[in-house]
C-alpha cells in the first residue's frame, strides 16, 4: 500500500492549544485504528504560538506512535506571519491526495471522519467536497444556479469543512493581501473545478468561547473596523474584473455579503453594542460602487418588509441615499 495518505486534516493554529487538544481527542476516538492507516495525517501550521500548543501536540505525537495508525505533521513558524501567510504556507505543506481544511476551534461531531473515511473511499472526482457546518448557509439553487458563487464566498469565509483535491490546490498562486486567502483558494478552485454538497450527518460545530460579535473585531483575526467585509468584496471585484464571473453573479454575490453585514450590525445593536455596530456600519457604505450600494440595501429592504425589524432596514437603506 501506497506511504502517501488519502486525506490530510489540515489546521492553521495560534494560541489554540486547549481547542487542539478536543481536536486531537475526536479524531483518536475516532480514527486510531488500523482502517484509517494510510487514510489520515494531520498537518498542523502553527503561527509561533506561546501557549501550550506544543505541549499537546508532542502529547498526540507520542501516542501516535504506540499504534501507529494516524501521523501529525507539525511546523512553527519562527514569528507570527499573520493568518493569510500562514494558510498559504499550509497549503504547501499538504501531501495527501485529497485536503480537509479546519479551524483550530472548529470542531466535527462524533462520527463525521467515520463518514468521511466511507465517501473518500468511493470516490474519484477533483470537484470541491463542501461538508456541513452548523448554523451556516445551505446551498439553493435559485436564480437558475446563479447563487453558485455568493454560496463559495460566504460559505469559504468559514474556511472549516472544504475538502479540495490537494496537486490541484497547491497549483493555485495567486493571493491578494487580504484576510480571506481561503476565500480566493475556493473560487478559483471552484470556478475551475466545480463544486457538490457532501452529505454527511455529522456537522462541524464552532468550540470558541467568544459568542459576542463586538469582540470578534479585534481578536486573534484582527479583522479590523470593517470586519474583514472589504476582505470579500475586493476578491469579488478581483474575480469580475478579470472575468472569471459574470455581472449577475458579481452583483448577487455583493448583495449577499451585504445581506449577510447588516445582521451582523442587528446583532450588534441587540447586544447593546451600537458604538461598534455605528462603527461598521460607517465602514461597510463606503463601498465605491455607490449605485449598486442603494439598490441592494432597497432590495434587502423589501424582503425583510414584512418582518419586525423592517424598521431598521429601512434605516439602512435611507442612510445610503444620504452616504
Amino acid at each position: 500500500m501506497s506511504s502517501k495518505s488519502k486525506l490530510s486534516i489540515a489546521f492553521t493554529t495560534y494560541n489554540s492549544a486547549k481547542n487542539l487538544k478536543k481536536q486531537f481527542n475526536r479524531i483518536f476516538n475516532e480514527c486510531d485504528n488500523s482502517k484509517f492507516k494510510n487514510f489520515l495525517e494531520i498537518i498542523l501550521s502553527d503561527n509561533c504560538s506561546t501557549d501550550d500548543t506544543i505541549k499537546i501536540i508532542n502529547f498526540y505525537k507520542k501516542k501516535s506512535q504506540k499504534k501507529k495508525n494516524l501521523v501529525i505533521k507539525y511546523f512553527k513558524n519562527k514569528k507570527n506571519l499573520g493568518f493569510r501567510k500562514n494558510f498559504i504556507r499550509l497549503t504547501q505543506l499538504v501531501d495527501s491526495e485529497y485536503t480537509l481544511f479546519l479551524n483550530d476551534d472548529d470542531c466535527p461531531e462524533i462520527g463525521y471522519y467515520k463518514e468521511i473515511y466511507k465517501k473518500l473511499n468511493k470516490y474519484n472526482s477533483k470537484k470541491m467536497l463542501i461538508t456541513p457546518i452548523k448554523n451556516s448557509n445551505k446551498h439553493y439553487r435559485a436564480f437558475f444556479g446563479l447563487n453558485k458563487v455568493s454560496y463559495i464566498i460566504n460559505r469559504g469565509s468559514i474556511l472549516s469543512g472544504i475538502i479540495l483535491y490537494t496537486s490541484m490546490l497547491k497549483k493555485f498562486k495567486s493571493y491578494s493581501k487580504g484576510l480571506y486567502p481561503q476565500i480566493e483558494l475556493y473560487l478559483g478552485y471552484f470556478l475551475k473545478h466545480g463544486a457538490e454538497d457532501l452529505h454527511v450527518k455529522s456537522v462541524i460545530k464552532n468550540i470558541d468561547a467568544i459568542t459576542e460579535s463586538k469582540h470578534k473585531f479585534n481578536d486573534r483575526m484582527q479583522r479590523g473596523k470593517d470586519y474583514a467585509f472589504f476582505g470579500k468584496i475586493q476578491i469579488l471585484e478581483k474575480f469580475y474584473k478579470n472575468k472569471k464571473i459574470n455581472f449577475i453573479e458579481f452583483c448577487y454575490a455583493i448583495y449577499s455579503i451585504y445581506n449577510w453585514a447588516l445582521a451582523i450590525k442587528l446583532k450588534l445593536n441587540k447586544e447593546n453594542a451600537q458604538e461598534y455596530g455605528s462603527m461598521f456600519f460607517n465602514e461597510i457604505i463606503k463601498y465605491k460602487r455607490k449605485n449598486l450600494l442603494r439598490f441592494i440595501f432597497f432590495l434587502i429592504f423589501l424582503r425583510k418588509f414584512f418582518s419586525k425589524d423592517r424598521i431598521f432596514y429601512y434605516n439602512a437603506f435611507i442612510k445610503t441615499l444620504n452616504n
